[in-house]
Formats: structure tokens, sequence, C-alpha cells
């Protein structure tokens, strides 16, 4: 290697060891452009928070659909019992099994206790 190709290889390096050691900060470039750099360090911290924002809506979203999903499971439950449960679907599942539905009311019988 050549003392040439040496001192462009740490010319190309220079920036970033500026950059690690500090003294990037405090050249008069930055210090002149100091509320711009503030600035673009203010647009990095919102655009954090914006991200974890995103990140809680998306999940209220996502529990939200799950509830619809829910809510229409619930319904129609709710339809398939109604329908089971009516008087002629229950009067013919219990003539399968030998029980019939009275057609005259219930009497009821007294007994009289003997002394």
């Amino acid at each position: 290697m050549s003392a040439e190709e040496k001192k462009e290889r740490i010319n190309i390096f220079k920036p970033v060891n500026d950059l690690l050691s500090g003294n990037f900060f405090g050249k008069k470039f930055v210090q002149n452009n100091l509320p711009f750099v503030l600035y673009l360090g203010l647009l990095v911290v919102v655009y954090i928070w914006y991200g974890y924002y995103v990140d809680g809506v998306m999940k209220k979203a996502s529990a939200l659909e799950n509830m619809e999903e829910l809510n229409s499971e619930l319904h129609a439950s709710i339809q398939e019992l109604n329908t089971v449960s009516l008087q002629s679907n229950i009067a013919s599942k219990t003539k399968e099994i030998g029980l019939e539905e009275l057609k005259e009311a219930p009497v009821k019988i007294e007994v009289k206790e003997v002394e």
C-alpha cells in the first residue's frame, strides 16, 4: 500500500471517526446550524412517538374487530336458540321420546284426609 492509498483510506473514515469521537459537534459548521440540528432531533422524536401511537391505534382497531366478530357470533347463537326453542320444535322432539302435548287443561286432584 502506498502512502496515497493510506491517506485516501483515512479521508474516507474521517467523518465517521469525527462523529464517533465527538469532534463533529465541535466544528464551526454544526455550531452555526445548531437550531436546525435540534429541529431535526425534534422531528426524530415526533416520528418515533407517532410510530408508537399508530401501533396503539392498530391494536385497538384489531380488538374492536374481534369484538365485532364475537358480537355477530352472539347474535347467530341467540337466533339459533330462538329457533330451537320454538314450541312446535319442542313438541316434535318430545314426541320422538314418547311425550305428547296436553290438549286439555290439567285437573287438580284433591285428596281428603281421613280422620
